[in-house]
């Protein structure tokens, strides 16, 4: 079986931008297993990955996902998708309330797809998670002077060694 890289990153990127539970149900399995770094892991199911994406688009309602490069793939059921997302955070964000702030992360989603190479089975989001969390204002930028105190809280002292 051949895997159109160029349909599925549409048909995924179609479906987080759709805000349509629909679209991502259609895109899944029923017993899909999906991961991403902020999320309580593993999420198992399409009802589960509904209701975490729609999390996702409460927090950022004009997300805006675009593709980064090629799909790669092993021409069989492994494909990895670059892309990146970026909006506004105005909503709560699980503990983190909205901070009005612009973010853009840059990601791939490796997945595993089913059996007829059409729907995601297994599902992994990788990103910047540092680099996220700065942006939205949780954690200090590097080298400022809230990233040396709160290094200074984690044992790592406030001067730079050489």
């Amino acid at each position: 079986m051949q895997i159109d890289g160029h349909a599925l990153m549409d048909r995924v990127t179609g479906a987080i931008e759709g805000r349509d539970p629909q679209l991502v149900t259609r895109l899944v399995t029923h017993d899909v297993h999906y991961e991403d770094p902020f999320g309580r892991m593993p999420h198992v199911g399409a009802q589960e990955l509904v209701d975490r994406v729609s999390s996702v688009w409460e927090a950022f309602p004009d997300l805006r996902v675009e593709a980064t490069g090629p799909c790669l793939h092993d021409g069989d059921r492994i494909v990895a998708l670059p892309l990146r997302g970026f909006g506004n955070h105005r909503g709560w964000l699980g503990q983190l309330p909205a901070t009005e702030r612009f973010v853009n992360v840059h990601g791939v989603l490796v997945c595993e797809l089913d059996a007829t190479a059409h729907r995601l089975h297994r599902v992994r989001l990788f990103l910047d998670r540092y680099g996220a969390a700065v942006q939205l204002g949780a954690l200090p930028e590097e080298g400022t002077v809230g990233d040396r105190a709160l290094r200074a809280l984690q044992g790592f002292g406030l001067l730079r060694r050489r």
